[in-house]
């Protein structure tokens, strides 16, 4: 059975205690790994994607989106450059569309696709310390933007150092079969601390990070989303390239992410696409919710309406008054 991120790992003010005290792990094993081959495999990403990849060099890695013909997000992924291959290391569940998508924009081509990611466990470093050097020291930490392969734990792996609009980090990619032998060495020789989707939810909040599925996606563009780092306006077309340098050179950016706290005490959830209101019109919608055990109240991002962003404004959702943060 695949190795799964959970909820929490046991107590969750321990955990966003530890989100605030050095580098955390965790499980990211929902995300996808997509193996493409061919002579075309990497000037076609290049082609559909939006950041530049036709440079890409063996042992380097860059963070593109996908996106359609009106700009919305699609996915979000790392292309890693292989002396043989490129892979795209997906977002959550997000593969099987990822490819479909690929296959759809590729004609006469010389590429194939093989979604691998079940053979594969993933965990990531985030608030990696300014010297890398200390979490593994008897390896070399590679540089941001490449990968690299080393030994932990007896283990073989991959490091891979991201720098990415959802938050830089270090993803460490092993076999499945020895995911939990893994887990047990950064947690227990390496003193990692282990953090879930909701301390790890709160963490990416309070910085303002988006992550797809949530902020970035088929809601919204790259400008809206905060998503705008992965973007090359200097490399040329892609699709929906034109909608989005539109957006840009005219200034018509309508919503932009915003930090906010609602009144709701109780952990119930608020689905992401949930309606802000101000006085009966709509202000945005919401993009994460998550209870935070520390205020006792839900605080989570949404995409807020230029008029309404203003930290203090209220608004409402679903029943509950919302604030905007600053």
């Amino acid at each position: 059975m695949k190795f799964q991120p959970q909820e929490t790992h046991g107590d969750i003010l321990d955990e966003v205690k530890a989100t605030t005290a050095g580098a955390f792990l965790c499980i990211e094993s929902d995300r996808g790994i997509i193996r493409m081959d061919g002579n075309d495999a990497r000037d076609l990403l290049h082609r559909l994607s939006s950041a530049r990849i036709d440079d890409l060099r063996a042992g380097q890695l860059r963070e593109t989106l996908l996106t359609n013909e009106k700009g919305r997000v699609i996915d979000a992924l790392l292309a890693v450059q292989g002396s043989d291959m490129l892979r795209l290391f997906t977002s959550a569940d997000a593969d099987g569309r990822v490819m479909e998508w690929m296959e759809k924009y590729t004609i006469m081509e010389d590429c194939t696709y093989e979604n691998i990611g079940s053979e594969w466990a993933q965990f990531s470093l985030y608030n990696l310390p300014e010297d890398g050097t200390a979490l593994f020291p008897e390896i070399p930490m590679p540089e941001p933007g490449t990968f690299t392969s080393a030994t932990l734990g007896g283990i073989a792996v991959e490091l891979l150092r991201h720098r990415s609009v959802s938050g830089e980090g270090l993803r460490i990619v092993c076999r499945e079969e020895n995911a939990e032998t893994l887990w047990n060495h950064l947690r227990d020789e390496r003193g990692l601390p282990a953090v879930g989707r909701q301390a790890y939810t709160l963490w990416r909040v309070a910085r303002m990070l988006p992550a797809t599925g949530h902020e970035i996606g088929p809601l919204a563009n790259p400008l809206e989303s905060g998503a705008e780092a992965a973007v090359d306006f200097r490399k040329g077309c892609f699709i929906g390239q034109e909608v989005i340098a539109r957006l840009d050179s005219y200034d018509k950016v309508q919503r932009h992410p915003r930090r906010l706290l609602f009144e709701a005490a109780s952990p119930d959830p608020i689905a992401a696409g949930a309606e802000l209101e101000h006085d009966g019109t709509n202000a945005g919608f919401v993009t994460t919710a998550v209870f935070d055990p520390v205020r006792g109240r839900m605080v989570g991002m949404g995409l807020v309406r230029l008029a309404y962003e203003a930290p203090g404004t209220a608004l409402r959702c679903s029943g509950h008054a919302v604030e905007v943060l600053d």
